[in-house]
Parts: structure tokens; sequence; C-alpha cells
């Protein structure tokens, strides 16, 4: 009998142990599911932008964009020091951190240093980056030597600048930046920097790089703004101080030009390469907003690959001839069928004489653009040295090559009707930077002298 009710016990045991396991078996399988994802199946760890830590100037923000995160450490190590740069475990895998980075604040001297991060997604799935970086906190050195008091719209100026230990220097308005660039020392003149007061009877010159630098009004300056001038270095320091140049704006005129269907129709139809326009309004806007748009971009590009070196000389010509049928700054409204359907600024002067008439070159430059250029048809680009450019549009013929040198007076095309141009004429612009400005100031032989050639000559 106590046999039997054992035997019944173990069974009964038995079979709870059975029933148990298998009630469990789903929870340990799914715990070992989660197990094998967490330590094999799961991504990488991954840290991105870490790139821009080799270099800490005086104030760095750097941005780090962290995948498949749990935790993530961030230590600068120098001189036996630790710091804690950064220390978090994300509710969410990915996230964006913004790090700003003051090495004096933290005590951190100027020199190399490293920079480790260590981030994890699970047990087995960690990944450690080490840096070496280097903390410069001193910025470049920058004097103002000469620049114009007063400068006026759709006008220019030009400022010397002396600059020591800089990667870039520019002329900052707002958010528009206007490049500086280096002197060229011809050798003899080195040559007299390294001799010393005795062996030439003249004071010693500072062997610091000397910078010029065009910055105009643009023409849609509506309130007076500040120059500065701004000396970078590779790690980021900047040097800032403020030119003691003044703009005085201008009031431009405004006239309402009449677009007609025939105009729509053999001018803007075959631009946009369509017979028939539904929208006459639509295409006419399209081709003077949107092609307008991205000719100014296109400008910008080629206006970042100037000399930089003086090519030009004196004054600039006006084209043989001509009668200035528009000048610069004028604001345009066009109407179509009694209303304003989009509005312009002319940024150059139009030059007509007659029918595909040979112009000049305004002056001494490199040919930085031949061809087709949107809004302005058939269109050449001279570059002139230091960030100044001529721009000739609408032409019939082109008679140069990029990288052709031509000379002042150099017969370079025709001029034509090409682009959105209602005649025959010469859309002659000059270009600071990038920024048409007016041609009359370089026109002007006395306006050259004062505010362009004697600084030059500095």
């Amino acid at each position: 009998m106590k046999l039997r009710m054992h035997i019944y016990k173990n069974n009964r045991e038995t079979g709870f142990g059975r029933i148990g396991l298998i009630l469990g078996l789903p929870f340990i399988v799914l715990v070992l599911a989660f197990a094998v994802y967490k330590l094999f199946l799961i991504d990488d760890p991954e840290v991105k932008g870490i790139e821009a830590l080799e270099l800490l100037s005086a104030d760095k923000t750097v941005t780090l964009t962290g995948a498949n995160i749990k935790k993530i450490v961030i230590n600068i190590y120098k001189d036996g020091q630790t710091i804690e740069l950064l220390n978090d475990s994300p509710d969410y895998s990915d996230k964006t951190y913004s790090l700003q980075i003051k090495p004096k604040e933290l005590k951190l001297k100027d020199g190399p240093a490293v920079i480790s991060i260590e981030a994890s997604a699970g047990l087995l799935k960690e990944i450690s980056y080490e840096i070496s970086t280097l903390i410069d906190t001193m910025p470049p050195k920058l004097d103002v030597l000469r620049a114009p008091s007063v400068i006026e719209q759709g006008s220019a100026g030009l400022a010397i600048l002396r600059v020591k230990d800089a990667a870039s220097v520019f002329i900052k308005l707002g958010d528009l930046t206007f490049k500086a660039y280096e002197a060229e020392i011809e050798e003899d003149m080195e040559n007299d920097f390294d001799n010393t007061e005795e062996d030439t009877g003249r004071p010693r010159k500072a062997l610091l790089p000397t910078y010029y630098a065009f910055f105009p009004v643009p023409h849609d300056t509506e309130t007076a703004g500040t120059y500065y001038a701004i000396a970078e270095d590779t790690a980021g320091n900047q040097k800032v101080k403020s030119l003691p140049t003044r703009m005085k704006l201008k009031k431009y005129r405004t006239s309402r030009i009449t677009v007609d269907d025939e105009f729509i129709n053999t001018v803007v139809a075959p631009l946009l390469n369509k017979t028939d326009i539904e929208d006459p309004a639509g295409a006419f806007k399209e081709v003077n907003e949107d092609w307008r748009r991205e000719s100014r971009h296109k400008i910008m590009e080629i206006a970042n690959e100037a000399e930089s070196k003086v090519l030009w000389e004196d004054r600039f010509l006006q084209m043989r001839n001509s009668k200035v049928m528009a000048t610069y700054g004028d604001r345009r409204e066009y109407i179509y069928d009694g209303e304003v359907i989009s509005k312009s600024a002319h940024l150059g002067y139009d030059l007509a004489s007659y029918a595909n008439a040979p112009f000049e070159a305004a002056n001494t430059g490199i040919i930085k653009y031949a061809g087709d250029l949107s809004i302005y048809g058939k269109t050449v680009i001279i570059d002139h040295g230091l960030g100044l450019m001529s721009i000739y549009g609408h032409l019939s013929g082109i008679n140069v090559e990029v990288g052709d040198a031509v000379k002042k007076g150099d017969i370079i095309g025709n001029t034509g009707s090409s682009g959105l141009a209602g005649g025959d004429h010469l859309h002659f612009g000059v270009l600071v930077n990038g920024y048409e400005v007016s041609p009359l100031y370089w026109w002007d032989s006395k306006w050259l002298d004062v505010n362009m050639l004697d600084y030059l000559s500095y």
C-alpha cells in the first residue's frame, strides 16, 4: 500500500514537473530568443561626426549623431586630466548630440589631447573611438590697415587687411560674406623685407601677409549695416574687427513693362522649349524668377573661382558707339492683361548700337565663362582678379573660350537678343565677389583712382 502511494506521489510530481516545463518552455524560448537578439542580431552602435573633434577651438560646437545607442560616454584626456564631456543613456537608440566645448573653461591648455568615445547597444555590442585632437584657442592676428569711410549702394569698397595665422579671411555684412585675397609679394620686395634698417636705410616692414577684400553694397540692401573683417584659423577661432565704412543707400526708380502674347510666344515659349503656352503669366513668371535665381547661383559658383591677383588696368571701357537703354538698379514690374505678374531688379547697363554689333572686353582678364546662362542667354564672364569680374549677356555670338587671356579692347563677341531679351543689345555688368554692382563707377577714372587704384598701391 505504501509502495503504491509512493509510486502515485512520484507520478503526480513528475506530471506537475512536466506540466510546469511545458508551460514555462515558451517563456524560456522567449528569453533565449531575446538574449540571442540582444547579443547577435541587433545592429552595432555607431557615432557619426567624430572628425569634428580633431581640432578644438576656444569655443567649438560639435554635432554627433548616434545610432543604435543605449549608452555613450565621451572623455577627454590631457596632461594627466580626465574630463567627462558626455555620459548618456538615451531612451531611444538614435539620438543627436550637440556638444559645446570650451577648453579654457575646462582648464585645458593648448596642445595635443586624446578624446575617447565608448558606445554600446547591448552586452556584446560595443564600439570605441580614440581621437587625437589638437586644442588651439589662439585666434589669428588681424588689423584693418585701410577701408573707405563711405560707399554708395550699387558701388563697392576695398579694404586692406594685415593678417597672421589665418586659413580664411573675409568681409561680412549680415549673412553675406566677401572673400579676401592675399597680396602677392614680388621677389625683390621680399628681399627688401629681409634686410635690416642698416642695410637699406629704411625702417624694417612687418612680415605679416596683406589681404585685399572687395565688398559691395548690394542693390537689395534695405537698411544700413556694419561691415566686419574676419580672420579664421583651421581650428575655427575667429578674430573680428569692424570697418569704419558707412553705406549710403539709394532709392531706385520703378518702371512698368507690359508683357504681351507676342513676347510670350516669340521669347518665353522657345526658352521653355514649347510651342503652346497654356498659362502665359505662369510661364513668364517661371523664366523671370526661377531661371533668374538659377543664373544667380551659377554666377556665384563662377565668382568663387576668381584669380588671386590683379589682372585689370585702369578704368573699364563702355561698348563703343553704344547708347544706354537701361541703367543699374531699376525695379521692374511686368504687366500682363492689366495685372502685375512678376518683378525683378535690373543689375547692369543695357547698351545698344546696331544689330549684332561687335563689342570689346571692358578690361584685361581671363575668360571664366563662355556659353548659355539662363535668362542672360549667350554670355561671357571675364575674371579681372581679386573677386572682380565683368559679365556680357544676350549675345548673338562669342569669339572666346574659357581660359583665354584677353586684353582691354579685344573684340570678344557680338550683341544679340538671346535669353530673356526684348531686342538686340548688350547687358553689361560688373561683379564684385559675385554681386552685380553699377558699371557707372568702373567707367569713371577719377573714382577708380581714389577708391581702388590708390588702395592697391598702398
